[in-house]
């Protein structure tokens, strides 16, 4: 009883561990934290919650006397709405993904292996009407699938292929015809290449808003979504941001969150932040996003995105803060780059053009919202800089938690300037295991794709780095992030740039505190302080005593989530974990005459790139004749035997990415009019 009034205090329940990693400075280490109703009370000892227990009903809640305690694990950048339309598809990608109940969906590191998964699908799915979808495409491994490959194979069904990035699809032609579009628009469109079935950037908006109407049907969107929270909960995750609220429809997005994670009292809290483009593009009845130079009214989309935190419930908040993009995605190799640009001459697309970002940045930093912009490349980063820059100028902020998200590849004169600006990042550390053999052997070349997601420099630099899965880009596994940070393995095992790894306690800040701070929220998660939300992640292994290297190997048991306990049915390691790393690289193409034709093939795009500037994203996936590949001259065939036979440099795996790197897609189904 409290002494100066009769009511009862609440419920204590103490929970006791072997360790608690409470990522605060003040007080690193603990074995005992206080909880009630829902809040952390202290955090010492046991003997020290002796002065909580007085006059109260206590709980002396002793299951992880033998486990270890961290801050609730954080992913500050994910997709629900993609998990929950990607994740009923069919899986075939680079890298094997594990399924909710368990089930894994094996690699395909090569264009048999791609074809064979692709043809058993396909029979395993009889029905030629409906539409079959699969995801996980990778020209660059898997060959070449355009629409004249995809009509080969199925002449009478629609299939698209979309590609690991989510940015691209492949559509065969009975696809394009479900689709219901208007051809000539098609075909006037900059990213759209109809007479490969390829759409990219924003022309796959144009695909992805048409299949509105078929992936929202609950029987698909529902199971996703439920499949994603299932996800998220294995891999010890209390907190995640949508970092693209509403780019579908606001109000179906929330129904369908409440019925999937709020009603059922999931143990996960959705943090929303608002899609500047799909907001603005709504308050003028604009269903389908234009070309990256087209600005949307982003002052227009602004009273919608104010009145979102009224709808917020326990589980469902929204931050004061939009997300903008400027160049384009990694995994397509679309990212923006300064010279000396890629291996073959191709060039990289926007997403927002730097005009639009600049409006963008600007429109939103005067209201005094938080930014968060996807960037990749260097040159876009350099648009990013220079609208940060203008907004500074003209307005001066403190404390703004400006966010650049993803940082696939930049400087660290970049690096300087963003801290300067007192600019943060959220990266994906991802690219670093998936990307570095890859991008090595063609595209960046070795020097530059063993720097990408310089982590180590922003911190040095002053910068907070946390990590993020932007899934389904990188599993939903926030220690598995935070081991490809610190320690810098690509697919190979090689450490690339290990002058760039973190440190571990640097790696866990990356998926606890630091990922709070860049969604503003380090006053209420992130550490296990007194007064902050009792979210905790339970592991069953001690990252301290296994050491960054041996990160993703430590086990999750479960989670607490404002003070409830949700344990898993066995403790979980990452899918990834020591001993598969080499069983995902893609196995070599054995052919021969690669190094008799090799100086022809890079004189050959250097020529192509200096007599008529860059080509377009296009060329990338155009022949070479007499340099590249087989008879038909497949530059995917090239890349694929330039990283077989230089894989004891680079270790590489069949990065090809010469003229094949078509806008990797997955397959799938797709309704009919455009939503």
């Amino acid at each position: 009883m409290n002494r100066d009034n009769p009511i009862p205090w609440p419920k204590l329940t103490i929970f006791t561990a072997r360790r608690i990693v409470t990522m605060d400075d003040s007080l690193p280490e603990a074995t005992a934290v206080a909880v009630s109703e829902g809040r952390i009370v202290a955090v010492g000892d046991p003997e020290s919650m002796a002065p909580w227990r007085e006059g109260r009903e206590v709980t002396l809640d002793e299951r992880f006397a033998d486990k270890v305690l961290l801050p609730g694990l954080i992913d500050n950048h994910v997709h629900p709405f993609l998990g929950a339309v990607l994740l009923p598809t069919e899986i075939i990608a680079p890298e094997p993904w594990r399924m909710p109940d368990g089930s894994i969906c094996p690699a395909a590191n090569s264009p048999e292996e791609f074809r064979a998964r692709l043809e058993a699908r396909l029979a395993a799915r009889p029905d030629r009407e409906d539409w079959f979808i699969s995801w996980g495409y990778q020209p660059s491994e898997h060959g070449r699938w355009f629409r004249e490959e995809l009509d080969a194979l199925c002449p009478d069904r629609p299939v698209i292929l979309w590609q690991r990035s989510f940015h691209e699809t492949y559509l065969n032609s009975k696809a394009i015809g479900k689709l219901g579009l208007d051809p000539e628009e098609l075909a006037a469109h900059p990213q759209i290449d109809l007479d490969r079935g390829h759409f990219y950037e924003t022309g796959n908006k144009k695909v992805t808003a048409a299949l509105m109407p078929y992936f929202m049907r609950p029987q698909w969107y529902h199971k996703g979504l439920e499949s994603l929270a299932t996800l998220m909960h294995q891999g010890g995750i209390t907190t995640a941001a949508d970092m693209l609220f509403g780019s579908m429809d606001p109000d179906f997005e929330l129904a369908a969150i409440d019925t999937v994670i709020e009603k059922p009292n999931r143990p996960v809290r959705i943090v929303n932040i608002a899609d500047a483009r799909g907001f603005a593009n709504r308050a003028i009845g604009k269903r389908v996003m234009g070309p990256p130079d087209e600005c949307p009214p982003f002052e227009q989309g602004l009273p919608a995105i104010e009145a979102l935190p009224e709808r917020a419930t326990p589980r469902v908040t929204f931050a004061r803060a939009v997300k903008l993009f400027a160049d384009g995605a990694m995994f397509s190799q679309l990212m923006q780059m300064r010279a000396p640009g890629y291996m073959d001459g191709h060039h990289g697309e926007w997403l927002m053009a730097p005009a639009v970002v600049a409006e963008g940045v600007r429109t939103f930093w005067r209201q005094d919202y938080g930014i968060h912009i996807h960037v990749n490349g260097d040159a876009g980063m350099d648009a990013v800089l220079a609208a940060v820059e203008a907004a500074q100028r003209e307005m001066p902020r403190f404390d703004h938690r400006f966010v650049v998200h993803h940082v696939g590849f930049h400087s660290n004169a970049q690096s300087r300037r963003l801290a300067a600006l007192g600019v943060h990042a959220s990266v994906n550390p991802f690219y670093i295991h998936a990307l570095a053999d890859s991008y090595a052997a063609w595209g960046l070349g070795p020097e530059r794709a063993s720097q990408i997601v310089r982590a180590g420099s922003m911190v040095r630099n002053g910068m907070r780095v946390s990590f993020h899965s932007d899934f389904p880009m990188a599993p939903t596994e926030p220690l598995f992030l935070a081991w490809c940070a610190a320690s810098r393995r690509s697919r190979s095992g090689r450490v690339v740039s290990p002058e760039e790894r973190l440190s571990l306690e640097q790696a866990l800040r990356g998926v606890t505190i630091d990922a709070a701070f860049a969604l503003r929220m380090d006053d209420e998660i992130g550490s296990i302080v007194a007064g902050k939300r009792a979210d905790f992640t339970v592991l069953e292994d001690d990252p301290f005593e296994l050491g960054a290297e041996r990160l993703r190997e430590v086990r999750v048991s479960g989670t607490v989530i404002d003070g409830e306990v949700h344990l898993l049915a066995a403790p979980m390691a990452s899918l990834h974990a020591a001993g598969d790393a080499q069983s995902a690289l893609p196995r070599p193409i054995v052919r021969t005459g690669l190094f008799s034709r090799l100086a022809g093939a890079l004189g050959t795009a250097r020529a192509a790139a200096r007599d008529g500037g860059r080509r377009s994203s296009a060329a990338r996936y155009r022949p070479v004749a007499a340099c590249c590949g087989e008879a038909a001259g497949d530059h995917c065939a090239f890349a694929r035997e330039l990283a077989q036979q230089a894989r004891r440099w680079f270790e590489a795996g069949r990065s090809v990415r010469s003229a094949d790197r078509a806008r990797e897609t997955g397959l799938s189904s797709a309704p009919g009019p455009a939503a």
